[in-house]
C-alpha cells in the first residue's frame, strides 16, 4: 500500500511537471492532478465492488488481463523513452536502488 502511494505520487508530481512545462496555469494543473486521483479511486472503489466475489477462471482471466496490459505498458512507453537519454552507471543504479526500495516496502507492509 505504502509502495503504491509512493508511485501514484510520483506519477501525480510527473503529470504537473509536464502540464507546467507546457505553459498551463496553475489551477488547471491543480484541476487535473486532481481529477486523475479521484479517477483512480473511483476506479478502484468500483473494481473492488464489481470483482469482490470473482473466484476461480474468472479472477484468473481478469488478472492475466492486468497483468498482460501493464506489460504492455512497459515494454511500449518505458522501454522506449528509457533509451532516449544517454545511460550511466549512476542512471542504471539509481533504478536498481528504486525498484529495491520499492519493493522492500511492498514486501513490509
Amino acid at each position: 500500500m505504502i509502495a503504491l502511494t509512493l508511485e501514484l505520487l510520483f506519477l501525480g508530481v510527473s503529470v504537473a511537471s509536464s502540464l507546467g512545462q507546457s505553459g498551463a496555469s496553475r489551477s488547471r494543473v491543480i484541476l487535473t492532478v486532481t481529477g486523475l486521483s479521484l479517477l483512480v479511486i473511483l476506479g478502484a472503489l468500483l473494481g473492488g465492488t464489481l470483482l469482490q466475489g470473482l473466484t476461480g477462471l474468472a479472477l484468473e482471466i481478469v488478472l492475466a488481463f492486468g497483468a498482460a496490459a501493464l506489460l504492455f505498458l512497459v515494454t511500449e512507453e518505458l522501454l522506449t523513452e528509457a533509451h532516449e537519454v544517454k545511460e550511466t552507471p549512476l542512471i542504471t543504479a539509481a533504478f536498481f536502488a528504486g525498484f529495491v526500495a520499492l519493493y522492500l516496502l511492498e514486501l513490509a507492509s
